[in-house]
Formats: C-alpha cells, structure tokens, sequence
C-alpha cells in the first residue's frame, strides 16, 4: 500500500517536477504535492496547510532555494527541506548545508531522492518526539513548582498560626497569677505581708497575684455587729 506524502514544491521547471514526482511515487508513496514558484507562494502555502518535505530547486529566475530555506526557517516549522538541482558546485552544496537544508540531490542522480527522503522524514519523526517529550517534562516540572509553592504557602500559613498560637498562649501565662504556698498574714487586721516586706489588705494582695476581680458587701455575722439596730427591729 502507498504512504501518504504531501510534498511541497519549490520548482519552476514543470518538466523536472514531473521527473522528481515520479521518482518519488516509484518509492511506494502516494504523493500530493504543490508547486510554488515565488516567495509569496511559498509563505501562503505553509500557512495554509502541513507539509512532511520541501523539495527545491536551487537556482529559479524569480526564487532561490536558500531563499526558500529562509522562510521555512522563519516560519519556525520543522520539517526536511531537501534541494534537488542541476549542476552545482561542492562550496554551493556545502553551503546549502550549513544554512540548514537537510540534503541537496543533483537532478541527474534521483535514485538519491527516496532514500533521502526516508531518512530525513525518520530524523523529523525523532526531532518532534523529543520535542513533545521536553514539553511534557517542562509542564511536569512547572506543575510541581507550582505544587511546591502551594505546599509551601500552605505550611508557612499553618507555621504562622501555630506561631500566632504560641504567643497567645504565652501571653495568657504571663497574664495568669497563682497564689500558692505560706503567706504571711496579721491575725488581727488580716492584712498580708508582700515579697519586699510591705503588708497590704488583702484584696489589694490578691488582686495584684491573680486576675480576681472584687465586689464588695458584708456577710451576715459583720451586718448584724456593725448595724446591730436593723436586726433588732426585724427581730422585734
């Protein structure tokens, strides 16, 4: 069964064209091809639709091969760009070469031509796989860069609030006063003796070890002793 080729032309000979076609489809493939003659047909027709070579004369009244190989580079595809021509010299061909064209063939020895194309269209096959594996690494590796970022963020906020915690919590220790242990107190005036030897009431004491807040009243026993004539009267 015939391969598929789409074929792109840069030919002004339509009678080399014809050679170069056939030569290729004696190679077992089932060719479409376009032929372009200028640079604007070049840039349209690589616009247009995908190609899987470029064959191009090298020398053309109103075009050149290496014309032909600047916007093909241009243009950022990736595909064998194969020159087929007359006789040219060694320096023309090498420089061919070096400004990026795949392979030149000379239009004398198309037996060239297939297996040319063959191996260019398997290194093209090689380039674009490492292509796609290089941009599946890239996205794999910004997508943990942006795992690790978020995982970051996320621990540094939970570091923060346990931070935040902490000194919450010692604040509140600083804030909390226990009273614990002997206290000097008057047996009399019940007053209590501090750590520089002052005696305080008690309340003043206890307020200042702790955070207890005071209300003031009297118990029955102190109403009764200081305000003896109420109880009187609701007794009588």
């Amino acid at each position: 069964m015939a391969k598929p080729l789409r074929v792109l032309a840069v030919e002004d000979s339509e009678n080399d064209l014809l050679l170069v076609m056939r030569e290729i489809r004696r190679g077992g493939y089932d060719i479409h091809y376009l032929q372009v003659e200028t640079s604007e047909g070049m840039r349209a027709a690589l616009e247009e639709q995908e190609w899987d070579v470029i064959i191009s004369d090298y020398v053309m009244p109103r075009f050149s091969g290496l014309d032909a190989l600047k916007i093909l580079k241009g243009s950022g595809i990736d595909i064998p760009f194969i020159i087929v021509s007359g006789n040219i010299g060694e320096d023309i061909a090498v420089g061919a070469m070096k400004a990026g064209a795949h392979d030149y063939i000379l239009k004398d020895n198309l037996a060239r031509l297939v297996p040319a194309i063959e191996r260019e269209l398997g290194d093209a096959e090689t380039r674009r796989q490492r292509r796609l594996a290089d941009e599946a690494l890239k996205k794999a590796h910004d997508e943990l860069e942006i795992k690790v970022r978020e995982r970051t963020a996320e621990l540094r906020a939970a570091n923060e609030e346990k931070e935040k915690l902490i000194q919450e919590l010692r604040k509140a220790i600083t804030e909390v006063k226990t009273l614990s242990g002997l206290l000097p107190i008057c047996a009399s005036c019940k007053k209590i003796r501090d750590d520089s030897g002052y005696w305080n009431q008690i309340e003043v004491y206890i307020k200042a070890h702790s955070r207890a807040e005071f209300s003031h009243g009297l118990c029955p026993d102190c109403a009764k002793r200081l305000y003896p004539q109420f109880f009187k009267d609701i007794k009588s």
